[in-house]
């Protein structure tokens, strides 16, 4: 049976018995302010962060990398339970949630710090990753971030772009709301 999401805001949970959400993730989608472009040295490689290199790819939890030590303190930013969007090839590909506030140290020759998080969604298995639709679906403006720092979409200050088409419309609330209903979407469609 497919996973179908279950989203809720303001920490409220639907009238729902906990008997019947089996087949279902659950999100607060109240946490969500975070987003992070995530990119490969070698643009060649495949795609970051697919079940089949996870750590523990069955809870669909792994390691997020930052590439230098000296970004600790960007890495430190998001809270535990706080979620975050991931963004590659100017795509949305996950939905991840922190597990802990701890960042750890790497050894790879490319990451230098990773966070711990779980991947609350992600596009199905078997799914062509090229095909899944471009960020401006879901934020409505092309050029999200570029970089690999994480970055709060709630600091209108640093996200001139995001809340000058967001804020007329709602704000992060709106946004929020916007993509449940795109990832809704996506996962019944793929």
């Amino acid at each position: 049976m497919a996973m179908q999401l279950l989203c809720f805001h303001e920490g409220t949970l639907p009238a729902t018995s906990l008997l019947d959400l089996g087949s279902y993730v659950v999100m607060d989608l109240s946490k969500l302010s975070w987003i992070k472009n995530v990119k490969h040295k070698d643009s060649d490689k495949p795609w970051a962060y697919e079940r089949s290199v996870m750590q523990i790819p069955e809870a669909r939890i792994f390691c997020l990398n930052w590439r230098d030590p000296k970004d600790k303190t960007n890495a430190e930013k998001p809270l535990k339970d706080d979620l975050m969007l991931l963004l590659q090839k100017a795509k949305v590909t996950h939905l991840v949630e922190f597990v802990d506030n701890k960042v750890y140290g790497n050894n790879s020759s490319e990451w230098g710090i990773y966070r711990v998080v779980k991947a609350l969604w992600m596009p199905p298995e078997n799914v062509d990753w090229e095909k899944l639709p471009h960020q401006k679906d879901f934020f409505g403006f092309d050029y999200v971030v570029g970089d690999g720092a994480a970055h709060n979409l709630a600091e209108e200050n640093k996200m001139h772009q995001f809340h000058q088409y967001w804020d007329k419309q709602g704000g992060l609330k709106a946004f929020q709301k916007q993509l449940e209903n795109r990832l809704t979407e996506i996962s019944s469609t793929l």
